[in-house]
């Protein structure tokens, strides 16, 4: 059953890294679903609120990004929250990729890695051994929201 799961993961992100080759290709800007993942990194900014449930949607674009590259397991780039950003995204934790214009929408089933699963699992373990978690701000929401069911009349 593991090297099923693994044979399905590795699949997957042959898959959505083909896809990506393609949304890199014909259009300027485009996002990225990203659901929460043990090995998904937003630089220092981490995930903030909701996004710790419901995942965090990227823009890539020509000016939200810089050194940008992508291998067999996901995308490194830096990418602008009122600062540069060092980013790494695994591709099991790309949900969907949409275009500007909602011409192109693709959703996929999310896979877990035995790689993420191992890094979760030491997080969790980490986290139940320590004797005091570190206080997180308290403030008003940083996260931007976009509603993208409006319609155009």
């Amino acid at each position: 059953m593991q090297d099923s799961n693994e044979e399905l993961v590795a699949y997957n992100r042959k898959f959505k890294k083909a896809i990506l080759d393609v949304m890199f290709s014909l259009s300027d800007t485009f996002y990225v679903h990203c659901v929460p993942n043990p090995l998904l990194h937003i630089g220092s900014r981490g995930l903030q609120d909701r996004e710790e449930r419901e995942g965090i949607v990227l823009v890539f674009g020509p000016y939200s990004t810089k050194n940008l590259n992508w291998d067999e397991t996901g995308i490194h780039c830096e990418m602008q929250f009122n600062k540069w950003e060092r980013v790494r995204i695994p591709f099991e934790c790309i949900d969907r990729m949409f275009d500007k214009s909602g011409q192109v929408n693709m959703q996929w089933a999310t896979l877990v890695s035995a790689e993420s699963h191992r890094e979760e699992q030491i997080v969790q373990k980490t986290e139940s051994g320590a004797t005091q978690e570190p206080a997180r701000r308290k403030e008003k929401s940083r996260v931007i929201e976009v509603d993208f069911t409006r319609k155009k009349k």
